[in-house]
């Protein structure tokens, strides 16, 4: 396999012109596991880490190798070990709040071209979940396709009606509906995946990424799988850690774990995107900097009383919109927070140094 056929394209290649001369190779993270990852060129897999230098000059952990990056690698000698000592600048990035209050990211993939977003019909089955990974997945520059697996569990009549709901909730969706068990529509999903390109699956656990994967894959135990708890539709994590895997077809898939929290902080045009419809109709409001929320002349609350949008769509639409006003204020008081502890720490070390000259 060719570094093209491996995803490798033009924005990379102009970022690493002079690669050759300073005997750097150019390769892919494959996976990451703890201080160590996984890169290839499309051929050849091997394991490397990253620079002392590098991890030095990294102002958070969004700026380490994720799964999907491209990095520039310098061999030790023996062909199996490597250093990572740059991290090109990527396309796309896939990234979620952390879980607590703090307002850090943690990277799910990088340089990912399609995300499919998989909602199981059987008790899992939410709207508005499948709405908060859409408005992560637009906000990172990447296609969204949605999912529905298990559609073996429902009639054809009641499955229509959920792919109504969807469609109503989400009208610019590309949407599909498939069962692992009977693989009834699979072959249809398969031809989703092109040869050059990368994917990732995203989901809450026990909708059926990995089960899929291994029907993509031919090989029915290649992934670990594990069962999901009948009450509630929710399973547990088969997949502890990110990889790329490439499929017979070319296709390169990221695997990633479950996400039980999806938190948005500066979402702005995650949620724009997502929620097109609705600030299309923000702009007839009387006035500019409407809150949609019991304001004279708002556009929006009068197409919810009329039903042009369902009171569902507009309640996540708000709630959304506060979380990441949340998220944004938390940020900026973290920043001053930190500006302020700067200070101090700043003038500890000058009463210090002082001390000793006195000394």
């Amino acid at each position: 396999m060719t570094l093209e056929e491996f995803g490798y394209n033009a924005w990379f290649a102009d970022q690493v012109a002079s690669v050759a001369e300073s005997g750097l190779n150019v390769v892919r993270v494959t996976a990451v596991h703890k201080g160590e990852c996984e890169v290839s060129d499309g051929t050849e897999t091997w394991s490397a880490k990253t620079t002392g230098r590098l991890r030095h000059q990294a102002q958070s952990r969004l700026d380490l190798p994720t799964v999907g990056d491209w990095v520039l690698v310098k061999d030790s000698g023996d062909g199996r070990f490597g250093s990572i000592v740059r991290v090109l600048e990527r396309q796309s990035a896939l990234r979620r709040k952390t879980s607590g209050r703090t307002t850090r990211y943690q990277l799910i993939a990088a340089n990912i071209d399609t995300a499919f977003i998989m909602q199981t019909l059987g008790p899992g089955f939410n709207l508005q979940r499948l709405e908060r990974y859409l408005v992560m997945v637009n906000e990172s520059g990447i296609e969204p396709i949605v999912l529905l697996s298990k559609a073996d569990l429902l009639s054809t009549e009641e499955l229509e009606q959920k792919m109504d709901e969807v469609r109503a909730r989400m009208p610019n969706v590309v949407l599909h509906a498939f069962s692992n068990t009977e693989q009834n529509n699979l072959e249809e999903v398969m031809e989703l995946f092109r040869p050059g390109c990368t994917y990732c699956m995203i989901g809450t656990s026990g909708v059926g990424k990995t089960t899929l994967l291994n029907n993509l894959l031919g090989e029915e135990d290649y992934l670990f799988t594990l069962p999901v708890r009948e009450s509630d539709g929710k399973g547990v994590h088969s997949t502890t850690w990110r990889e790329l895997i490439t499929l017979d077809n070319g296709a390169l898939v990221v695997d990633t774990p479950g996400m039980r929290e999806l938190g948005n902080m500066d979402v702005d045009e995650g949620i724009g995107e997502t929620f097109d419809d609705i600030l299309l109709l923000a702009e007839q409001c009387r006035f500019n900097d409407c809150a949609h929320v019991n304001t004279p002349g708002c556009a929006v609350l009068a197409a919810v009383e009329r039903d042009e949008i369902s009171e569902a769509r507009y309640n996540n639409y708000i709630r959304l919109i506060k979380e990441a006003a949340f998220h944004e204020q938390s940020a900026l008081e973290k920043r001053d927070q930190d500006k302020k502890l700067g200070r101090f720490y700043r003038s500890m070390k000058a009463l210090d140094r002082k001390y000793k000259r006195k000394s």
